[in-house]
């Protein structure tokens, strides 16, 4: 067991919302929300647009204060659009306003969607992972995991952290560096050679030997870590040097000495510099691939879940192929449990590879 004392990361927690708003949602996946008219229609995006909170006669639209009657029962509220009326889904919804994760993201480089994801969702990612109340399990290797439970598309398809990275890089246009798999860190024996700090693709190189993107040059791909489990420090969460993105280089020598002539078991800088993002299970982290970070030291009996995701600009060549998985995902009984919204973006996030993948 190692020694905490030996850790001296900052942590930054992220306490579970007392409140989350609500989305309003069509079979189809869309989302109500207010046109700049101030009239009802329905989005596939998740900006402020869409953003609802519940009131004693209907709900109201959070960015303009609009109260709109509505008839709300149990998980379902009927609307009128039009001249019709339109029985709509309540999603778990964002603490905050989109704008409001966005304004972070671009200040801070990073931003904690926390406990975004509804505990259905978690439980499902949980079972694929093999953590949690499933750590018994053991790992279906068999197939894709986006094919094993409709949790692992319902996360990658999750609306506005893909709204928040659109916008961050710049592009609708973007696609995931390799396929999208709930995995498990499992406890530290203190022996295991670990993970060293780096940024990620395109900011270093890629398989093919593919040029490393300039850090100061535009922004190329965001990083998108889902909390399958609690992330605390204790279990592993992963460490960043938050700000870093702004560096002109990647992490010093120092901070990785395995890589450069110490013993190959010598753990990499855990010092106070570092940084530890605190969050429940649920939670989605975004931070800029140009981040500095490595997995974190599980120091508990349990296996530590996450999702690690890498969405890419056109131009970057991914370090695996999605598409095979996306063909063995759209054969699967799993993709007609996702909606048309959900099979849409999954579809263009895994099949839209640059020809050299």
């Amino acid at each position: 067991m190692t020694n905490p004392g030996e850790f001296q990361e900052r942590v930054v927690r992220h306490e579970r919302p007392k409140h989350h708003f609500v989305f309003l949602i069509a079979p189809d996946g869309s989302m109500l929300g207010l046109d700049d008219d101030g009239a009802l229609a329905l989005y596939d995006e998740a900006d402020d647009r869409v953003i609802w909170d519940r009131t004693p006669r209907g709900v109201m639209h959070v960015s303009t204060g609009t109260a709109v009657s509505a008839k709300l029962e149990a998980d379902d509220c009927t609307v009128r659009i039009g001249s019709d009326d339109v029985t709509l889904r309540v999603g778990h919804g964002p603490e905050h306003l989109p704008s409001v994760y966005l304004e972070h993201l671009k200040r801070e480089g990073w931003v904690c969607l926390t406990s975004l994801l509804t505990p259905e969702i978690v439980d499902g990612l949980q079972r694929v992972a093999c953590t949690d109340d499933y750590e018994h399990l053991e790992p279906n290797t068999d197939s894709p995991r986006v094919c094993q439970h409709s949790a692992v598309g319902q996360a990658i398809s999750e609306p506005i952290s893909l709204w928040l990275i659109r916008h961050y890089i710049g592009t609708r246009d973007l696609h995931l560096g390799h396929p999208p798999n709930p995995t498990s860190l499992p406890p530290y024996d203190g022996k295991r050679r670990v993970q060293g700090w780096h940024a990620d693709i395109p900011y270093i190189p890629s398989v093919g030997g593919h040029p490393v993107a300039d850090r100061g040059g535009p922004i190329k791909a965001v990083q998108r870590n889902v909390c399958v489990s609690d992330f605390t420090k204790r279990n592993g969460a992963t460490v960043y040097k938050l700000g870093s993105h702004r560096a002109e280089t990647n992490p010093p020598p120092e901070w990785n000495p395995a890589r450069h002539g110490a013993d190959p078991a010598t753990r990499p800088y855990s010092g106070p510099e570092a940084d530890v993002v605190e969050a429940p299970a649920g939670s989605i982290v975004l931070y800029d691939a140009r981040t500095w970070h490595r997995a974190g030291f599980n120091q508990t009996q349990h296996k530590r879940g996450a999702m690690l995701m890498s969405f890419q600009a056109a131009d970057v060549s991914p370090k695996r192929d999605t598409r095979p998985a996306c063909q063995r995902l759209h054969e699967s009984p799993v993709y007609q449990e996702l909606d048309p919204r959900q099979q849409r973006e999954i579809t263009e996030l895994l099949m839209s590879q640059p020809d050299a993948a």
